[in-house]
Parts: C-alpha cells; structure tokens; sequence
C-alpha cells in the first residue's frame, strides 16, 4: 500500500493498488515476462514501480512510504524468505496475471483438450503457493470458438484450479470478427454462473460494439433462468482509453454489468480519458452512481512498461486529477476487487471460530501470521491466497479484514479459508464451511454491518457467545480452528 502523511495537516491516507491486466509466460510473437515459466519479471515491475513512485511522489509536505496490507505484513514478518521475494514491491498490492497467446498452449498429443489448458495450468503453478499467491491473482484464457472443450476447461479452471477470472483475446486468437456470436454469448453465460469477471482485450471500437452486444444477449439469457445470475455477468473493456473518441463509449460504459480497464492511455490520454469520463458517466449513471465505480487501473505488462505505469498513478493521485480520494482509491484498486471472487475453500469439519476485545486484535494476528508461518516453514500448510476487504475512503484505519486460503501438506489435500474481520467492538477470527448457509456476502465482498438480510445472516452465524479476554484462552483456540487442517485424517 502506498502510505501518506501530510506534514502540514496530519491527514494520513493509504491506497490499495491492483494491476488488473497483466501478462504470465511468453507469447509467440517475442514478449515475455523475462523467465517465460516464473514471476520474477512481475515483481521487478513491481519494485521499479514502487522506487520510481516513493521518488517522484515524495516531496518536503508529504511522508510516503509501500507497506504490505497490514494483516500480510505480519504474516510477511514471521518468514524471511517470503518477505525476501516480495521485499520492495509494495506500491502494487495485487497483480492479475493470465496467459499471452504462448508458448505453452496446446500442442501435438494433447487432442480433445482446449487450445490454453497448459498456459492455465502454469498460472495455476505460481498464483495457488505462497509467496506467490500474496500477490498474484490468476485468470484462465479460452477461446470460445472451441465449444465445450472451451466450457470444460473454463470450469475446470475454476473450479479445480482455482482460477478466479477469465480472459479472452479476440484479435490474437483469429476471432476478432465473431465476438457477437453464439459461442462467446455462451462462455459468458458460464462465466457469470462462476461469478467470475471476464476481461476482453479490444481493437478496433466495433469490436467494443460487439462486445457490448453479446454482453447484453448474455444477461437476457441469464435472466431467463435467474434473474440473480444476470447480475453476477461482470465484463471488464480492456484499453478503454483508446476509444475516448467515440461517443458511444460511455454510453457502454454505463451499461451496469460493463466496466473499463485503462492500460495502454498515457501523456495527455490520461488527462483526457478522466476529464472526460468524470462528465460523460456522472450524465448516464445519474445521482446514485458515481462515475469512478467503472473504471479499472492496468498496466498489460510487458506490452507498456514501468514509465506509464507510474505516469498514470502519479496523476490519479495528483490535485489535477478530476475525482476525490475515494475515486482515486476506487480506480486504482477496489473496483477490480469487487468484481473478483475471493477464493473460498469449504472446510470439512463444523464452523469453529474464537472472539475477542477488538484491542487484542494487533495480538491475534501475530500469533495466527507465526502459527501460519510455522506450518509452511515445517511443510506442512501452503498459502494458497490472501484476499483484502476494502472500500474508500482510503484513510489511515483502512480496513484489514481479509480471507486467508491454507492448503494442507500432509498428503489428503484438505483446504479451508480463514475469516479476519472486526465488528462491534468485536475482532473474529472463523474457519468458514459450510455451516454458512450463504457465502454471497463474501464473494461480492460486502462486509458491511447493515440491514441487509443476506448480510444479517451471515453475521448471525459467526455472533459470539463468548468473548475471549486472556491472551492464553485466544492461543488455544487459534490452535483448534487450525488443529484439524494438519492432522492425518
């Protein structure tokens, strides 16, 4: 996280920041993360971002410095050698990272299976093992045109691998003229029962049309079977910034289950692209919506490099930037997090959680972050993803409630998701399965305390009957919540 404190005023501010386009392996036409099969080009992008931000943006009014999400510093700082990997690259919480057309699609011997089911596989690889999965947030790649070979491996990218979005490349894979087509309508259809976001790169602003068309086909079909799917349909414009000139593109914009990713605009693009889409969305959406909410920070790294990166998030933290803070924080960051699905591993034994005084909380999350620590260190747990629950505004008590996916080590492959949150007064920490009759809160992220019903629900399963006070009695319960992951079944 980017951390600000004015020196003038005392105002503190913190900013959560995703890349939500970005490029793992080495495609066929010569661009590659530097190791085609490893992340370490994403985290020196990262690292360069992050110095080149602390010097440009820090001056003699404003102390700045890049901090890991305060829960995953702990965790962080009980392991040398995953903060070793990740030291320095901070600026960028997060990275979305999927395929190029590359070098390990499909290949002789792999008949009757999808074109990219190698490259998802590699994805797999680095985004589901910790350090990596801290940072790394991983996306299949398809091309629908495949038919159910395509739907098959789009769940079991999904549902086995883990994969929580989907991109599509129209242009690369030869189908940029068949967009509004039977074959796409279908994968996103698909897609939205998942509840997975779908990123499609655009050339060309008919294929933007396009896209917008099947989008809307989709949600009809969706609909027709339940109206709450068509809501979960959530297609991300890749390269929004190259079509400003057309009038029709906020129109698309403002369609409610249409968002735009911005990689790519750069110099006077940037002030262009926010000057006008303050104006022109603020028209379409109206009084209730603001015109932040639809826009997506990207880099499409190696494609654009660390010198537009860094242009775009200096301006959108800049006083010429057109939006407030909230706005700022929505683009750069909360808006990709809503529309990914943190990942939730159902444990096979009952709900257990502990509670305690939320000042504890500091005490709580060190001695999970060791306990954690002490599991992979032994080999006996994998982190398999940290995923954050924020909104704006980004002020200093930002918020650090956050769902942990472990994966045992002992040979039975048993998974469960670790729930940190405060409520109340309250801090929790729950083991989540499946006495939680509904986990739609968490998948939209919403963990607002309010008068939802859904939200009501869930809270009531995890209300405490007791609250710890004595730092012994919360270890132990730490221990059990954890105890049935590690032990041979």
């Amino acid at each position: 996280m980017l951390e600000f404190m004015d020196k003038e005023n005392g105002a503190y501010y913190k900013f959560y920041i995703v890349d939500g386009h970005h490029h793992l392996g080495a495609d066929v036409d010569g661009q590659s993360n530097r190791n085609p099969a490893a992340p370490g080009g994403t985290f020196d992008f990262c690292f360069k971002i992050t110095s080149q931000l602390l010097r440009i943006l820090a001056d003699g009014k404003v102390d700045l410095k890049a901090e890991p999400h305060g829960f995953l510093k702990e965790i962080l700082e009980q392991e040398d050698k995953w903060k070793d990997v990740l030291n320095g690259t901070w600026a960028v919480d997060k990275t979305v990272v999927f395929p190029f057309n590359d070098e390990f699609k499909w290949r002789e011997g792999d008949e009757g299976k999808a074109t990219y089911w190698r490259s998802n596989d590699n994805i797999y690889r680095w985004t589901a093992r910790a350090p990596y999965s801290f940072k790394l947030v991983g996306y299949a790649r398809i091309v629908p045109h495949e038919g159910d070979v395509a739907v098959r491996e789009l769940h079991r990218a999904v549902e086995e691998l883990g994969l929580r979005g989907l991109k599509l490349h129209p242009r690369s894979d030869g189908w940029g003229g068949e967009i509004n087509t039977d074959p796409v309508e279908r994968v996103l259809v698909e897609a939205a029962k998942l509840g997975i976001p779908v990123i499609f790169d655009t050339r060309g602003f008919n294929q933007v049309v396009d896209i917008a068309e099947v989008t809307v086909k989709a949600k009809l079909r969706l609909a027709n079977i339940d109206k709450r799917l068509a809501k979960r349909l959530k297609v991300i414009l890749a390269h929004v910034g190259f079509h400003v000139g057309h009038d029709e593109l906020f129109s698309i914009l403002s369609h409610p289950n249409i968002y735009g990713e911005t990689s790519g605009v750069h110099d006077a693009g940037i002030r262009r692209l926010f000057e006008e889409a303050s104006v022109r969305l603020s028209e379409n959406l109206g009084p209730y919506r603001r015109w932040s909410e639809k826009l997506i920070f990207g880099t499409d790294f190696p494609y654009f490099d660390v010198p537009h990166a860094v242009q775009f998030i200096s301006y959108v933290l800049s006083e010429d930037f057109p939006g407030t803070f909230e706005d700022a924080q929505r683009i750069l960051g909360v808006n990709v997090l809503r529309l990914i699905p943190p990942k939730l591993e159902r444990a096979p034994f009952k709900l257990e959680a502990v509670h305690f005084r939320r000042e504890l909380a500091p005490m709580v999350k060190r001695k999970i972050a060791l306990e954690l620590a002490n599991l992979a260190s032994n080999k006996k747990c994998d982190v398999t993803s940290f995923d954050p629950f924020l909104q704006p505004p980004p002020r200093a008590n930002v918020r650090e409630d956050c769902v942990i996916s472990i994966r045992s080590m002992n040979g039975d492959d048993r998974k469960a998701s670790l729930m940190f949150f405060t409520i109340r007064g309250i801090g929790v920490i729950a083991r989540l399965d499946s006495e939680l009759t509904s986990l739609d809160t968490l998948l939209r992220r919403e963990l607002a305390y309010d008068d939802s019903p859904l939200r009501q629900r869930f809270y009531n399963k995890l209300w405490p009957s007791k609250v710890e006070r004595e730092q012994a009695q919360i270890e132990e319960k730490i221990r059990s919540i954890l105890k049935p992951l590690f032990e041979k079944s």
